[in-house]
């Protein structure tokens, strides 16, 4: 027989001491333990008459209920008046402090606590109206639970029905008795419609004031440190192709949901609260650090409709399945939820859980006592809890049925709290990988109280999973503590680890400063090399291309200029930089130089701005030699470069016109040579004589020279042919499309689909000639603009003719 993993035996040592958790506390009461006036029905008397019922739901109007963020009025769901909450005036008895104590004994709150009842509504339900299933909302940071007191009437029906975990309470009304149930505000519950009479019941919300309890017995905390030593020193096996290593965390979850806002240790309910004193004592014990923290928990069942043909295995093999009912809500739609969406489980029937993703989305600074927002996935076998996470209500799922490969599946989505333990030697590394940015405000803070070795420490602890940590979503929120804790470490090799997630587009104009402090540091060449990895990035980053991934060009000029400024070692990082900015410019261009035309000028146009932040930082650095390996590669390009080239021209002297006077950019070799190269191809274009009127020739571009293609290149290239008609078989039919729509050439290609083989009939388009005209008046008005702010241009375009 396996032993369980220390992890489960810990959850068991915490179950056996604290049992059944509570989750609602049901009693009655002396009338006169609440006196209630309500503005235009005066005083009520109980038994509440029939009377003064009418008049209360006449006062009302009908109760809203929250669903995610909105607030809604539906019938169909919640059907009930709801008196003003200004209208209600209440008087208690001296004795409810004892009834509210007792309830807080009931519900397993520690007595160091006390609660508080703050009035939310006064209700009327009269006959036929009900509340399906719902949760309440957490309207108070201190807020735990309800308390719902029924006062007494003459009705049937009605009853209070509180459900968690497959247990339930009801609480049904009495003619001559108040009848209380308090519940926590994570339990599911619903009012069953109202037979008869009318149903009055006054609901407050319920306030945890006071602190957490201690934890109890030497012999259960030495036992509970012993099985966290003992998860802490067991190398797990939970991924058999990695190397076994020990776990880096413990997280038990706990029973009840809780709010971000109302995660506190303070306000534990239950159960929950003795097995956290009991953890954080253990831990203590144990030489570990405990956190609070909220989890989103994702589960994926393997499914089938209930009305499928599947059957129930068992261990005597297949057998008749049984219709269950699981409409329990009474809304028709079969998911007892109450919320009459129709997407719950009661839709599908759970087969086989596929998989499931634990991961801390935020937690409790223990020093602090705030909550921080973080995104940390933990491994199956760093979990461990009392409760199944499938006893719990998912507070959103979506089933996706059969897709040829995989399904039919249903996703299920839930939030828990849970305790995280991690030992001394691993906090730094437990809250860094939770928590990146942190992180590195806490090494640089190290390092200026001058502890520079155990910064460096705390920076190297990181290595084994940084990389993977520092995903694109929160590389913008780290890369500038990124910046300063490399240079507060002193050790090149542990600064260019901390660096290593980034890419270019990471940086802007407000990096130049820490970037200069990184080269006067540790040398040009290593910031260099830096930069032309975050330049480089993944093959798919380059190719992936996107107008978001672009920004990073406009702050170029400005740190190519600022590291330029901080000596001989900036001066190196800078050439380094721009020299992988303008590869990774070139490359990204190269295949949109290669696209159809109705796509490439749009997609070239896009990289202008980019391409004169290059030509900009060329310039303010003098860097004559990158800028020469520039201007003759885009010179190298054919004509199909134009727009790119034409883009970036005029980006460059709006944007950076302050380097321009006059029309000329003194200095700027780069920019004169690129508007003398778009010169001399714009004057070439126009030195051709205009289309005649009769020519109706059009150039195959080169590609494929088959038989097919040097019969339609002949047909293109006559001045006089307008039309082919020409049999041909369907593949060769579709080769001779293929290279028409290719080149996106204006010819009409048609098929007339009589004898065999069918006959393609071509036919030149007039487009052919009003293309060109437009092509040439473009060519006209981009010739004079250059000319007007590149004078020098000139000469390059006379010797073009």
């Amino acid at each position: 027989m396996v032993k369980p993993a220390a992890r489960d035996r810990l959850a068991a040592v915490l179950t056996r001491e604290f049992g059944e958790p509570p989750f609602a506390v049901v009693e009655q009461a002396d009338p006169a333990l609440l006196d209630v006036e309500v503005d235009g029905a005066g005083r009520l008397k109980y038994p509440v008459t029939a009377a003064q019922a009418r008049k209360l739901c006449a006062l009302g109007t009908p109760a809203r209920y929250g669903r995610g963020e909105r607030t809604l009025t539906d019938a169909s769901v919640r059907d009930t008046w709801e008196v003003p909450r200004t209208a209600v005036h209440l008087s208690w008895s001296p004795l409810f402090d004892k009834v509210l104590d007792r309830m807080r004994k009931g519900l397993g709150l520690p007595g160091s606590a006390r609660l508080r009842a703050e009035l939310h509504s006064l209700l009327v339900y009269e006959p036929g109206q009900f509340f399906l299933p719902h949760q309440d909302s957490e309207k108070h940071d201190a807020m735990v639970g309800t308390l719902a007191v029924t006062l007494p009437s003459r009705h049937s029906g009605g009853e209070l029905v509180i459900t968690q975990g497959g247990r339930s309470e009801t609480c049904s009304g009495s003619a001559s008795r108040l009848a209380l149930c308090a519940f926590y505000a994570d339990c599911r519950h619903e009012v069953r419609p109202v037979k008869s009479g009318y149903r009055i019941a006054v609901t407050f919300n319920l306030l945890l004031d006071g602190g957490a309890p201690q934890a109890s017995g030497a012999d259960t905390v030495n036992e509970a440190a012993r099985l966290l030593g003992t998860h802490f020193a067991t190398p797990s096996s939970a991924y058999s192709w990695g190397k076994a290593s020990p776990p880096k965390r413990l997280v038990y979850l706990l029973d009840h949901e809780y709010t971000e806002r109302g995660l506190s240790w303070n306000r534990l309910k239950g159960a929950d609260a003795d097995r956290a004193a009991l953890l954080r004592t253990a831990a203590e014990q144990a030489g570990c650090q405990v956190m609070l923290a909220g989890t989103k928990i994702k589960e994926t069942w393997d499914t089938y409709p209930e009305d499928s043909d599947y059957e129930d295995w068992d261990d005597e093999g297949w057998e008749d399945g049984e219709d269950d009912d699981r409409d329990s809500d009474g809304d028709g739609d079969g998911d007892g939820d109450g919320d009459g969406d129709g997407d719950g489980d009661g839709d599908h029937e759970l087969n086989d859980l596929i998989e499931r993703t634990t991961t801390l989305s935020c937690w409790v600074d223990p020093e602090t006592g705030k909550r921080e927002s973080i995104s940390l996935e933990v491994g199956e076998d760093e979990v461990c809890s009392r409760t199944s996470t499938a006893d719990f209500e998912p507070y959103e799922q979506q089933y996706e049925g059969y897709m040829g490969n995989y399904g039919n599946t249903l996703d299920r989505w839930y939030r828990r709290a849970a305790v995280v333990v991690f030992p001394d030697s691993l906090a730094f590394a437990n809250r860094a990988e939770a928590a990146p940015a942190w992180a590195m405000r806490q090494v640089a803070e190290r390092a200026r109280s001058g502890n520079v070795a155990g910064a460096r420490a705390d920076a190297a602890s990181l290595e084994p999973f940084w990389t993977a940590t520092v995903s694109p979503d929160l590389r913008g929120g780290v890369f500038g503590p990124a910046l300063k804790a490399a240079h507060a470490v002193d050790d090149p090799t542990v600064a260019a680890m901390l660096l290593a997630p980034f890419r270019s587009e990471d940086l802007l104009a407000k990096h130049a400063a820490p970037l200069s402090r990184l080269a006067k540091r540790y040398g040009g060449a290593w910031l260099g090399r830096i930069l032309g990895t975050w330049c480089a990035g993944s093959q798919g980053e380059v190719y992936g291309y996107t107008s978001e991934s672009r920004d990073w060009y406009s702050a170029l000029p400005v740190l190519c200029t600022s590291l330029t400024a901080s000596g001989r070692d900036g001066t190196a990082a800078s050439r380094a930089l721009l020299q992988a900015a303008w590869q990774r410019l070139a490359a990204t261009a190269a295949p949109r130089l290669a696209s159809p035309p109705s796509r490439r000028a749009a997609g070239l146009e896009d990289l202008g701005a980019p391409l004169a932040a290059v030509i900009a930082a060329a310039a303010n650095m003098a860097a004559t030699t990158t800028g020469d390996v520039i201007a003759a590669h885009l010179a190298g390009l054919g004509d199909e470069a134009l727009p790119w080239l034409l883009s970036g021209l005029r980006s460059f002297s709006t944007v950076h016109s302050d380097s321009t006077v006059h029309g000329e950019a003194p200095g700027d070799r780069l920019s004169a040579d690129v508007a003398a190269d778009c010169g001399r191809r714009l004057t070439r274009r126009l030195a051709r004589p205009a289309r005649a009127a009769n020519d109706w020739s059009i150039t195959l571009p080169e590609g494929c020279s088959c038989p097919l293609c040097e019969v339609l290149a002949d047909f293109l290239a006559d001045p006089t042919l307008r039309i082919r008609e020409w049999p041909l078989a369907k593949e060769n039919r579709r080769h001779v499309h293929s290279r028409i729509e290719a080149a996106e050439l204006p010819v009409d290609h048609q098929t007339r689909r009589e004898g065999r083989p069918y006959t393609l009939i071509l036919a030149k388009k007039d487009t052919l000639f009003s293309g060109e005209r437009a092509q040439r008046a473009e060519d006209e008005a981009d010739l004079r603009w250059i000319l007007a702010v590149w004078p020098s241009a000139a000469v390059a375009s006379t010797s073009a003719t």
